[in-house]
């Protein structure tokens, strides 16, 4: 790890015109972990971030990058000036970043001609960027540096990095670290920042790690007490960094809080912001129509800076209701005397603080109480109480959904008054306490995500390269909240030659496939595109937009996730061809419920191609299952692929796909077969099977009652399965008129004896030449006896009498096993 620390060091010089061969080595090994994640793999930049209104040459690293050939960007306000490989590594690029771009986080990706790349972050600085100059770890030596500049460095294990400023009495000096997120190391935290601003006689002023604000990076702000030079010290908190960090240090503000903490969607709201050393103070923004997280950036300008990175507050379609002191107690509320929705918000602005908010409700009146704090950069961990009118507790919640923050269902009980109640799980408060409540209505909505493909990577596999004269497929969950019936996807646009195909999603499925076919010219590009599932109902018109979260850090321990974005797009590319494709032979016949099927799939070989193929069935509809992979060996042309459905599989006829992926060496190929239609259909037939014995050496003839279920034609094939070792059974016949059949089966001395369970049947129903098959008569049972053993021949004996009256003794009562057999031997005569 300390070697890919020092070649990280090393490449940062070549940002500024020194590239060494010692990032090579790191760049290969930060790819490692990303080559079965995606095709191509890129990893990181250097530098991590640009000035706003400016120019800066950028280095891509990942791996087969060869093919670059543009950045997609997720965001507006950065562009390409030129691109140009360096090598499967290395792409360098000139990014133009426009003056009114937006300051803070950006997302990008590459586009290389075999596909695109997951989503990274890039930050976005009102400062320019100064390269960190080591040595630089002695208090004694520091960096020094100008005021409003972002530093670019690297934290090492056991090293600290100190920066000295010149600062007049009565300034503001303010530190805002990006460390932790803006790094990609596997399952590793690159750095949790530690900052601290001491003067020339190492005196600390004041140090943070970690904030409210922005969790686990750090933000800090003082006062210059007297003119001088002051030290800025960054450090990991644990004195383990394995990665980079940007600092932000100069006079720029640094509120810690926004009040009100949200506003309605597209107003223009007046916000108060708190917390900064040199006092709160206010600005007005405008607020956009929707946003893809909820939630909106305000940046505080003040003496013409801005903070490096932005308040978030709430962005909702309700009418703000802000709390006045004192409202403390269920006696002293604030009360809302309009109807509901609307969202409360407050300050808990000292210790042992509770707001208490009356609102009136109707009977069965239904609305989700959400608490909106933690998740927006508040100190409060909200504890949410909703109390009748007497006080009496309906519900209450403290952490919901994966985070701090609080939800509570509530449906009024009865018309009347009611009271929300706020406070902090452990009672603190202060002046940056800021809450928002919002009740919302239980509208209808649809949520449209993608699965998890492999555990804890959000981003595997959420790119389709689909290539040209071929296709891709994409599984998509769509869930419906206070609305039911059938829904229907839309991808508005696509690249040129692209093309989408999907069937109306059942009310009773929630996942489904969508396909995307390239034309053979289509021309190679791709983009970032819309994708919507929208309910086919008239009267209830609801649409919902696909979002995704992008695990930008995984950290200890196994990956979980340490800080996510959500985006709103869909990365679609066309690629170039591939040297294979795979078709579904279309079935003929349907897959019945508690029946099987083999696919027939075909792989297409061109130009010599003899890598393995595996195939995967990417979806499958409800109540069938399958093998996860079925793989094509290297010269194989044809597999079968094995569907099982069960006795709820839902009857449909549904669209049948299969991902098919090949390593060629240079990084996976994936492609994906055209749909063919599956039909799930009730049975033909069903069968139980009686209770039947026999034993060892000897034939039983276990009775099977049929019953006919559909018409079929001519004969179908019944054969018994789960017999026990050393037997036999024969495949018999039977039809659509017959109700009963003897299915025999031939024990022999070595079959085991003993009851032997789960004995079913399959019953093949030919139609079109193509096999129906059954699972029937599950359960049956065949019980082995022994083998009677042979008794030697007795001599005559003397009847034996009783001495005291001459009668013979009585004979020795049968046991239950002999008992059994003599009943099983009379049955059987019988027959």
């Amino acid at each position: 790890m300390n070697r890919i620390l020092n070649s990280q060091s090393a490449a940062f010089a070549a940002y500024a015109g020194k590239l060494v061969a010692a990032f090579v080595l790191l760049a290969g090994i930060l790819t490692v972990s990303s080559v079965e994640a995606a095709n191509p793999a890129f990893t990181t930049t250097i530098p991590r971030g640009a000035q706003v209104g400016t120019e800066q040459k950028v280095i891509f690293y990942g791996d087969r990058l060869d093919d670059a050939e543009e950045i997609m960007f997720h965001h507006s306000g950065i562009s390409v000036k030129e691109l140009k490989v360096l090598d499967a590594k290395k792409v360098e690029a000139t990014l133009v970043i426009a003056p009114d771009c937006r300051l803070g986080e950006h997302h990008l990706r590459l586009r290389c001609r075999t596909g695109v790349s997951y989503a990274r972050n890039f930050w976005i600085s009102q400062f320019p960027n100064v390269a960190e100059v080591e040595p630089n770890d002695d208090f004694e030596n520091p960096q020094k540096i100008d005021l409003n500049v972002t530093i670019e460095a690297e934290a090492k294990s056991e090293e600290t990095d100190y920066y000295e400023v010149t600062a007049k009495k009565g300034d503001r000096l303010s530190v805002e670290i990006e460390g932790l997120r803006i790094n990609n190391i596997t399952n590793n935290i690159a750095i949790d920042p530690f900052v601290s601003i001491l003067n020339k006689d190492r005196f600390e002023i004041a140090s943070a790690d970690g904030s409210a604000l922005l969790k686990q990076e750090s933000i800090l702000s003082v006062v210059i007490p007297e003119d001088g030079e002051y030290i800025v010290e960054v450090r990991d908190s644990a004195y383990q960094g394995r990665g980079r960090y940007r600092a932000h240090i100069g006079t720029f503000p640094r509120p810690l809080a926004v009040y009100p903490a949200g506003a309605k969607a597209g107003s223009e709201a007046e916000f108060k912001l708190i917390g900064d050393v040199k006092g709160d103070y206010s600005t007005k923004a405008k607020l956009p129509a929707k946003t893809v997280e909820g939630t909106y950036g305000v940046f505080g300008a003040q003496g013409g800076m801005k903070p490096p990175s932005p308040n978030p507050v709430r962005v909702s379609e309700f009418d703000n209701f802000l709390e006045t002191e004192p409202n403390n107690s269920s006696k002293e509320p604030n009360l809302y005397e309009g109807a509901l929705p609307v969202a409360f918000n407050g300050i808990l602005d000292q210790p042992g603080d509770m707001d208490y908010f009356k609102f009136t409700a109707k009977k069965n009146q239904s609305f989700r109480f959400r608490a909106y704090a933690n998740t927006i950069g508040s100190p409060v961990d909200p504890v949410l109480n909703i109390y009748d009118a007497n006080m009496k507790s309906i519900a209450g919640s403290d952490d919901a959904d994966g985070t701090k923050d609080s939800r509570v269902d509530f449906k009024a009980p009865a018309d009347g008054e009611y009271f929300v109640r706020m406070r902090d799980m452990l009672n603190n408060g202060g002046p940056n306490f800021v809450y928002r409540i919002e009740a919302q209505p239980r509208s209808p909505a649809i949520n449209v995500t993608m699965p998890e493909m492999l555990r804890r990577q959000l981003q595997y596999r959420k790119q389709f390269n689909v290539p040209r004269g071929s296709y891709y497929a994409m599984v998509v969950n769509t869930s419906r909240q206070n609305l039911s019936g059938e829904l229907v996807f839309d991808m508005p646009e696509l690249p040129k030659g692209v093309t989408w195909e999907s069937a109306p999603i059942p009310k009773t499925v929630s996942q489904f496939p969508i396909l995307l076919k390239a034309a053979p010219d289509a021309p190679v590009a791709g983009g970032m595109y819309k994708l919507l599932a929208e309910s086919t109902d008239p009267d209830r018109p609801v649409v919902g937009e696909f979002k995704q979260s992008l695990d930008l850090v995984r950290g200890p321990q196994n990956g979980v996730e340490y800080y996510t974005r959500l985006h709103d797009r869909v990365p679609v590319a066309v690629v170039d061809e591939i040297p294979f494709s795979v078709t579904i032979e279309q079935p003929k016949v349907p897959l019945v419920r508690n029946g099987t099927m083999k696919l027939k799939v075909h792989a297409h070989r061109r130009d010599g191609y003899d890598k393995k193929i595996t195939a995967r069935l990417l979806w499958k509809p409800p109540g069938v299952t399958s093998p996860a992979t079925v793989v094509f060996n290297e010269k194989d042309s044809t597999i079968e692929y094995e569907l099982n459905a069960n006795a709820t599989a839902e009857l449909n006829t549904w669209n049948l796909t299969i991902l098919a992926e090949s390593d060629d060496g240079k990084g996976l190929m994936v492609t994906a077969t055209p749909f063919v239609k599956l039909s799930v259909e009730e049975p033909f037939v069903s069968m139980k099977l009686n209770l039947t014995t026999a034993r060892q050496g000897e034939q039983a003839n276990m009775l099977a009652a049929v019953t006919k279920l559909r018409d079929f034609g001519g004969e179908a094939d019944v054969q018994l399965f789960a017999n026990p070792a050393h037997s036999t059974v024969p495949v018999v016949k039977i039809d659509q008129a017959t109700t009963e059949v003897n299915i025999p089966i031939q024990t022999s001395e070595k079959t085991p004896t003993g009851q032997h369970k789960n004995l079913f049947c399959t019953v093949t129903v030919m139609k079109d030449g193509q096999p129906i098959v059954h699972r029937v008569g599950m359960g049956g049972t065949l019980r082995v006896d022994p083998k009677p053993k042979e008794v030697p021949a007795a001599k005559p004996a003397e009847a034996k009498v009783v001495a005291s009256n001459n009668k013979p003794a009585p004979e020795k009562p049968l046991s239950r096993l002999e008992q059994l057999r003599l009943e099983a031997k009379a049955q059987s005569e019988a027959k």
